[in-house]
């Protein structure tokens, strides 16, 4: 309020009625009158603003629930139960029930050992030359033939080396130690499977001929052999005997990867939907409507015997909110079917409760009928149908989106914030301006009043000296 200076204090003839006192209870009188209903309404409508914030976000959670529930997705998920040794993961969308495997035998690489060397610096070509390495299931006739050349004097390190360059990507040489100086080249197919098949010969036949000296029990037991021949996996599937080059197999059933591990083995794989994602999501989408329906109830209630009043107590649009969503959540689909036929429960308070054994058993029965009401999708008479959950996400659309309900609603109270702050700033402008002049004024009539004071005084004694 204004400050008063101290030149009004008692007025004399005044008796005390012009003080600075009487204008600042005038003032306050006036503030109250003039001023005071307009902070009241500054201080709802910023209640008001953080409501609105809170009521979006809300409303904007609870849409993300909605939509999750409206992609097909969500029914894409499988569980993989496993009876068996066999390894196998499913990918989104596979819609296989369940099946038998039976690895009668396991895909393998071809192994070649040569004959032994005393040692891996042994100088075993008399001469330059070529060994050929073929690749193939007929060595007559094989898929590649990868020609090393060595040299005269090459060592068993040099050669394993020579052939790492010119063919290691489809063989791998090693030497590997098998006794007392006893020192043989390995040869390994990269791949399995029977058309990976390798066979060596020494087209040129320079190089020492105990590296192809036959392998014998008794008379050459460090000599050349095929330690393991390439075969290709060979296994059942459901029955149906089934050959692969490899024992992870993928091109089998859309979706699915199969991982051979253990010959003999019987696998029983039984493929089911995860319904865990869908309820779950479900339970999300029913927190999310109770959180915001309780606030909805908090913002808008009249409580008659407290008189407690939600800060949208008067709000038609904040009011209807609830009603519109309810009526949306619950209603009947094309073929009488609603929410409340999947564990859904709606209380009189508006609360509402699900029951996920209710929806398991759905998806149990026909999980195909559950996504197609969810989430919408052509049914099997070729119809196009709307999901329930897009229905909803639609709906929430309406109040979300920008330039939408809500936004609109929030641009109106900020508005009206921003009206009723220039109002309460004209307001006191003009009041503060008012008192100043008055102050002025009494001001004025003080001295006027003085100056009558000390002429009544002047007069007094002249009367009082006449009298005596």
């Amino acid at each position: 309020g204004f400050i008063m200076g101290s030149s009004i204090s008692s007025l004399g003839i005044g008796s005390g009625v012009l003080t600075a006192d009487v204008i600042d209870q005038l003032k306050e009188a006036d503030e109250s009158i003039i001023i005071k209903p307009i902070e009241n309404k500054i201080t709802i409508n910023n209640q008001q603003q953080d409501a609105e914030k809170m009521l979006s976000s809300l409303m904007s959670s609870f849409k993300a629930n909605a939509s999750a529930l409206s992609y097909d997705t969500l029914f894409d998920t499988k569980t993989v139960d496993i009876d068996g040794k066999a390894d196998v993961t499913v990918e989104t969308g596979a819609n296989v029930e369940s099946f038998t495997l039976e690895t009668v035998e396991l895909a393998k690489k071809d192994i070649i050992k040569f004959g032994a060397v005393a040692n891996k610096t042994t100088d075993i070509a008399s001469a330059d030359g070529t060994l050929d390495i073929k690749i193939g299931s007929d060595s007559l006739n094989p898929d590649k033939t990868l020609s090393i050349d060595y040299t005269a004097g090459m060592t068993l390190d040099e050669l394993a080396q020579a052939i790492t360059e010119e063919a290691g990507d489809d063989v791998s040489a090693s030497i590997l130690q098998t006794g007392d100086g006893a020192f043989s080249l390995i040869l390994t197919s990269k791949s399995t499977g029977k058309d990976f098949a390798i066979t060596a010969e020494d087209t040129s036949g320079n190089l020492d001929p105990a590296l192809f000296a036959a392998y014998d029990v008794s008379t050459n037991p460090t000599g050349y052999e095929k330690v393991q021949t390439a075969t290709d996996a060979t296994f059942k599937y459901n029955g149906i005997t089934t050959t692969r080059s490899t024992n992870e197999v993928s091109d089998l059933i859309l979706g699915v990867n199969i991982k051979l591990k253990e010959e003999g083995d019987i696998s029983s794989v039984g493929i089911s939907q995860d319904t865990s994602n869908i309820t779950g999501e479900l339970q999300l989408f029913v927190d999310s409507y109770n959180t915001l329906i309780s606030n909805l109830h908090d913002m808008t209630l009249k409580n008659e015997e407290t008189g407690a009043e939600g800060v949208f107590n008067s709000n038609t649009f904040v009011k209807s909110i609830a009603n519109d969503l309810t009526k949306t959540i619950t209603a009947l689909g094309s073929d009488s079917n609603s929410l409340i036929n999947y564990g859904i429960e709606l209380d009189r308070s508006g609360t509402m409760s699900f029951d996920k054994s209710v929806l398991e058993e759905k998806l149990a029965e026909d999980s195909d009928a559950v996504e197609l009401f969810f989430a919408g999708g052509t049914d099997a008479y070729g119809n196009d149908k709307t999901g329930i959950f897009e229905t909803i996400d639609e709906k929430l659309k309406d109040y979300t989106g920008y330039g939408k309900l809500l936004s609109n609603f929030k641009s109106d109270i900020e508005t009206e914030g921003a009206n009723l702050a220039k109002r309460h700033s004209t307001a006191q402008a003009s009041l503060d301006a008012r008192y100043e002049i008055m102050t002025k004024r009494f001001t004025a009539y003080d001295s006027i009043i003085s100056s009558l004071n000390s002429q009544f005084s002047s007069l007094q004694m002249m009367i009082d000296a006449e009298s005596s």
